[in-house]
């Protein structure tokens, strides 16, 4: 959560001007954080219509960070979180709860349909990256962020020329990584992180934060206040060796004190002395990167954060047993086999079940693989999606090891029987949602039409409603799919790294998902009309009942009589269901999934 006004206390003693030239080492979340930021400015914020691409947002952070080479600075690395310590695991939580609040906010401000892009909305790329500020953001209801934004960025800069070989997704926290290079190679670290203020950044280190830098005149390159411990403590007159950590420790203890009165107190020690365990701890915690492995981080091998999350837990290292508290909060105990996914937030809808449910086969796989790499068991993952309070998660059933080839072989053949009705493109993975969608109908002991045969009918009817909230959870459905294939492609990757070897279906598995489309051509709410138009155009429901032909369970969800629009109506769930799909307490009792068997080859 960080030091409480911080930042605000100490801005009076950086030092302001120009920026001179040093190497600079980037706050990789605070830069896509900051990136998203400054796309945004100008557009509607209640319209997902109008937030930048994914390819707009990885061309604007590339010109950020060819402004700042420019100007005479050199960007030696670019870190992003690719490990959480248990430790900052209640801190997560409180802000997924955060998230899964605003977007039922946002659901209930435009329970009709969410507003759409305007007319002469631009999709262009900023042309001011630095401004003087970013703004005050009165919209009430916001959209939810982009939800694949920051690895789709991270995809964008691992593509680049220039900035490939500077990106990294590191085994902890990027802000202890980026605190421990400056400390030892000396130049400033670019963060919106006030904690960094508190890191020993050594004698020859500094922070920049994002939304300070300016441009100045044009001889002089960019302008913002460095805060450099020695120079602050010198003013302050305080010790320089953790002078900073104790008026940090002193502000924590007693955020409402004024300045003068910290300063007073830093130079007695006077919170240090009466809570000296409590100091040492607050000490440990900014002199080291917390690494998330013993091992060496394998740079090599490319893992989105959240899956490098889960992926770095199945590797040994003493790490992996942390069961700290924090700010005297006993994290929640599980068992040693129990491992935690937090799964991106998606703009779908909060009175349907999670759009992640229907895609669950795909990541079940995904963990059955990790087995292997933690040479252990792994009978239960618990996936932190929506939520409505704090939990450890739904638990989802692992699949045994000695089972994955079965179910890779199923997932082959279903992707093999689309390809051979709509071709090898893209269209493959929206069309293997959309089966999805249908079998977790089945699934639930549904008899109702699917939510994406319902949209496709609308779609060759022409009354589609892209504005709609089935329209959106559709697209989040579909997304899900997705990242759920990216995610298993990213584990196999793993898998194979670490233990040497993959066999002959999983290899197949991995051969096949090389076709996933980057990030950024994933659907989105600007072009999955377009997509779902394609569809049609290839036979639409005809085409899927093609695929479907041998599957007596199928078919029939895929012949239902057309609906009329009227009768796609948000979903109305009981208190019960409701409780069963979106509470995901941490109690529930595991359900063993289905899913493989249904697509499996007949």
């Amino acid at each position: 959560m960080g030091v409480p006004h911080l930042r605000r206390h100490l801005e009076p003693y950086a030092q302001k001007g120009v920026i001179e030239p040093c190497n600079v080492v980037i706050d990789g979340p605070a830069l896509a954080y900051h990136t998203l930021a400054l796309c945004l400015r100008g557009t509607q914020k209640s319209s997902p219509s109008e937030q930048p691409s994914y390819g707009v947002l990885g061309y604007t952070t590339v010109a950020w960070l060819d402004e700042i080479q420019a100007s005479g600075l050199t960007v030696s690395a670019i870190y992003f979180d690719g490990f959480l310590p248990q430790s900052k695991y209640h801190e997560r939580q409180q802000r997924v709860l955060r998230n899964s609040q605003d977007l039922s906010k946002y659901h209930q401000a435009y329970l009709n349909g969410v507003p759409k892009e305007r007319p002469h909305a631009t999709t262009e790329p900023p042309q001011v990256l630095f401004p003087q500020s970013l703004g005050v953001d009165k919209t009430k209801s916001k959209a939810p962020d982009p939800p694949f934004f920051v690895p789709a960025i991270i995809e964008y800069l691992r593509n680049h020329a220039v900035y490939s070989s500077l990106t990294a997704v590191v085994p902890g926290e990027a802000d202890g990584f980026c605190a421990e290079y400056v400390r030892l190679n000396g130049g400033a670290v670019i963060t919106s992180d006030s904690d960094l203020l508190v890191s020993a950044l050594g004698p020859r280190g500094s922070a920049i934060f994002l939304g300070d830098i300016e441009k100045g005149a044009e001889s002089e390159g960019l302008v913002a206040s460095q805060y450099c411990g020695p120079d602050i403590c010198q003013r302050l007159s305080i010790e320089h060796g953790d002078g900073l950590c104790r008026l940090a420790f002193e502000l924590t203890m007693e955020p409402t004190l004024s300045m003068s009165e910290i300063i007073r107190n830093t130079k007695m020690g006077v919170a240090a002395a009466d809570f000296p365990e409590d100091y040492s701890l607050f000490l440990a915690k900014y002199s080291t990167p917390e690494l998330g492995s013993s091992l060496k981080p394998d740079y090599e091998i490319h893992l989105d954060p959240r899956v490098s999350e889960i992926a770095l837990r199945c590797l040994p290292g003493p790490e992996n047993k942390d069961t700290s508290s924090k700010n005297g909060q006993t994290e929640p105990e599980s068992d040693d086999n129990d491992l935690q996914m937090y799964l991106p937030l998606l703009l779908d809808s909060p009175s349907r079940t999670s759009a992640w449910e229907a895609s669950k086969s795909v990541r079940q796989l995904a963990y059955a693989l990790l087995q292997s790499v933690k040479a252990a068991p792994i009978p239960i993952v618990s996936e932190v999606k929506r939520l409505q309070s704090v939990s450890l998660g739904a638990p989802l059933e692992i699949p045994r090891l000695s089972s994955i080839d079965k179910h890779g072989t199923a997932l082959l053949a279903m992707v093999s029987k689309i390809r051979h009705v709509v071709g090898k493109s893209e269209l493959v993975w929206v069309v293997l949602s959309i089966l999805q969608d249908v079998v977790l109908t089945i699934d639930q002991g549904k008899t109702s039409t699917p939510l994406s045969v319902q949209l496709l009918r609308l779609d060759a009817a022409r009354k589609l409603d892209e504005g709609s909230w089935e329209f959106l959870h559709f697209l989040a459905q579909v997304q899900a799919t997705c990242y759920s294939l990216r995610m298993l492609q990213q584990i196999l990757n793993f898998t194979k790294h670490h233990t040497h070897e993959l066999s002959s279906a999983m290899s197949e598995v991995s051969q096949c998902l090389s076709a996933l489309p980057p990030l950024g051509r994933f659907p989105s709410v600007r072009d999955f009309a377009e997509t779902l138009a394609r569809i049609r155009a290839m036979g639409g429901l005809s085409c899927l009942a093609t695929i479907c032909a041998d599957d007596e369970e199928l078919l029939p969800y895929l012949r239902k009589p057309d609906p009329s629009p009227q009768a796609v109506k948000p979903a109305k769930i009981s208190t019960k269901n409701k409780r069963k799909a979106t509470s995901q307490g941490g109690s529930a009792r595991p359900r063993s999934s289905n899913l493989f068997d249904l697509l499996d080859d007949e």
